[in-house]
């Protein structure tokens, strides 16, 4: 039988933007589509740039925008930030955050679980960019203490311990409200969500990295790790 023909991924989309944090997109979503080798495709500015985005989120692997710029904003994001996030087909990440975590300082990617079924999906992506980055994972749930609660704040982090058995990782279970942890954890170069609640919200607004929301159903990763990827995504 003949070799598998290659899968060839789908492009990486850019939201063109002239302003600084702009720019700054645009080179984190340069570097990415290098990574993974995908295309990198600009999106220009157009008429109904929200519509045309999700139109050609159908067909890309991953939407980069900054997280402010030349678009106009609302509650200080770009206006066209949530849209993306809520509705687009695809992975989205927002461009935000200090120097050192744009340039990969940190080593380390923090995904943050919430006990919802978006998880497994944040944890498989998570991986995912820890092997392309060769970076330490982390894997962050914040529940702030109340007098009385329904759920067990810890059952998130075990799940996802469970679902990481034989994956290098370390575990933290904050005791304050999401906005608080993203503040307190904030030594990370990206925080992986998939939720579209409060906590994606939270990073949106109070991140200082970049945000990558999920959004593709979770890739076979966890399930089928070669030896080579599991020492680098160990690492």
């Amino acid at each position: 039988m003949g070799e598998q023909p290659k899968t060839v991924p789908g492009p990486v989309v850019a939201v063109g933007d002239d302003s600084p944090w702009g720019r700054a997109a645009l080179r984190w979503a340069t570097e990415h589509a290098a990574r993974v080798g995908a295309p990198l495709e600009v999106h220009p500015p157009t008429a109904d740039q929200g519509h045309d985005l999700l139109l050609v989120s159908a067909r890309a692997d991953l939407v980069v925008i900054a997280h402010r710029g030349a678009c106009g904003t609302t509650f200080n994001l770009s206006r066209l930030v949530l849209p993306l996030v809520e509705h687009a087909a695809c992975d989205v990440v927002v461009v935000r955050g200090t120097q050192e975590a744009l340039r990969g300082a940190h080593r380390r990617v923090t995904a943050v679980v919430t006990g919802d079924a978006r998880d497994e999906l944040v944890l498989a992506r998570a991986v995912e960019v820890t092997g392309l980055l060769g970076a330490a994972l982390r894997v962050l749930h914040a529940a702030p203490p109340l007098p009385v609660r329904a759920d067990d704040p810890e059952v998130p982090v075990a799940r996802a311990d469970e679902v990481l058995r034989g994956v290098r990782h370390s575990s933290v279970l904050a005791r304050m409200h999401p906005q608080e942890a993203i503040a307190h954890y904030a030594d990370t170069d990206l925080l992986v969500l998939a939720d579209r609640g409060p906590t994606t919200r939270a990073a949106l607004h109070h991140a200082r990295c970049p945000v990558l929301v999920a959004h593709r159903a979770p890739r076979e990763v966890l399930a089928d790790r070669s030896p080579a990827w599991s020492a680098q995504a160990a690492r």
